[in-house]
């Protein structure tokens, strides 16, 4: 069972169990260790290893009295191994899913304010009706989502519909708009909308430029010629809400992250001219829905219409 496999042309390719024994005697430290670790022989995995050297052409170890000392290439080689390993194991539990349950695995990503203002509202209900689905739930910024659909880690993602990639499709799900959230007694609350101009020596609280609606504000002020006042920045809206409400300054929010939040104490007044957010699902651009993502979608737009009709965009 240790052979590798061989392609057409006759020549060979790593097997998974040499690339076991090789991610093993990384970790383990040794060949002895390895081995107790994978439950074979010394001398198996010894063999795996020079088949697993054999077969890329690489060297992977020094060898010398006995002891293996791994090469550069073996350290670079380990990331793609262990990446490799784990969709492997991914494999492996989506069929014993299937032969348990006769259902499968659904792995999402999603973005915390997303989470916060959509999913964890009906994420309960949802696993009540799908009692035997196994759900993993990622959360993390928008281009860590676009780069775990294409690794194969998620199978969908709700994020937002600004950062794109070629190899990714998106399905509109929710537009909204930023507003300005104040202290009541800020003298600011006075007006009907609040623009850049409105905000010129007053102290903002943002974002981290690490998200793109960060971006979007800093170029906001850039057009309007007047300078942005940053007084901090973060990567919670709940601590820019906590900042705001001790006098610290005022903040551009997301209306969605201020409506899901729902801050007390503090007032909201609309942005001119308007910062318009999409939101929605990110999905591989070859490759369909499975049944339980198509259910998972189908319950967020049941959601959206019933919970949030104003900023949901339909079918």
């Amino acid at each position: 069972m240790f052979d590798s496999q061989t392609t057409g042309d006759g020549k060979g390719q790593p097997t998974p169990r040499m690339m076991e024994a090789f991610h093993a005697v990384l970790e383990a430290g040794s060949v002895t260790a390895a081995a107790k670790q994978l439950g074979v022989s010394q001398p198996a995995v010894s063999r795996l290893l020079k088949q697993f050297e054999g077969e890329l052409g690489v060297p992977l170890f020094h060898r010398a009295k006995g002891k293996l000392t791994p090469t550069p290439e073996a350290h670079r080689l380990s990331v793609e191994v262990g990446r490799a390993l784990d969709g492997i194991e991914r494999v492996r539990r989506s069929a014993e899913d299937v032969r348990r349950h006769g259902v499968g695995r659904l792995r999402v990503g999603i973005t915390p304010m997303l989470y916060e203002g959509v999913l964890r509202d009906l994420i309960g209900d949802f696993m009540a009706v799908h009692s035997h689905l196994v759900l993993t739930v990622e959360t993390g910024l928008t281009d860590m989502m676009i780069d775990w659909l294409l690794r194969d880690q998620v199978e969908l993602a709700f994020a937002s519909l600004l950062d794109t990639h070629p190899g990714v499709d998106t399905v509109p799900l929710i537009e909204t708009h930023s507003v300005v959230v104040l202290p009541p007694d800020h003298p600011l609350t006075a007006k009907q909308a609040i623009g850049a101009e409105d905000l010129v020596d007053v102290p903002l609280i943002t974002m981290t430029r690490r998200y793109s609606s960060r971006h979007r504000i800093e170029q906001m002020f850039r057009r309007a010629g007047v300078p942005m006042r940053l007084r901090a920045e973060t990567n919670l809206s709940s601590t820019i809400c906590d900042l705001v409400r001790m006098g610290q300054g005022v903040a551009i929010l997301n209306a969605l992250t201020w409506g899901g939040s729902g801050p007390a104490h503090l007032v909201a007044r609309p942005l001119t001219p308007r910062l318009i957010n999409r939101y929605g699902v990110l999905h591989l651009a070859d490759r369909g829905f499975s049944r339980q993502a198509r259910q998972l979608i189908a319950a967020v737009r049941a959601h959206l219409a019933r919970a949030k009709p104003d900023l949901y965009l339909g079918e």
